[in-house]
């Protein structure tokens, strides 16, 4: 959870959006019947708000966009991967 009082609806708004896009490419073929979505969105989730923090400390230096692709194909697009 957030915490006490604490506001998770940006993390969840997160969290749910990922898991119908996952949810989404399993239906159409994209992704594996078996996909692990539960776990693969909190990968992603983590992966993304990493991203953004090492952004952040790095004052823009760190670019995202120069990593995603690779981490795409070690991950996802790899022959033990998921992509069908």
């Amino acid at each position: 959870g957030s915490g006490e009082g604490g506001d998770n609806s940006k993390w969840q708004f997160d969290v749910d959006m990922r898991k119908e896009i996952l949810a989404q490419a399993v239906a159409d073929g994209e992704l594996v019947k078996n996909t692990p979505i539960e776990i693969l969105t909190h990968i992603i989730i983590c992966e993304l708000y990493g991203m953004m923090t090492c952004w952040c400390m790095s004052d823009g230096v760190f670019e995202p966009q120069e990593y995603t692709v690779e981490i795409f194909n070690l991950q996802i697009k790899s022959p033990t991967g998921i992509l069908t």
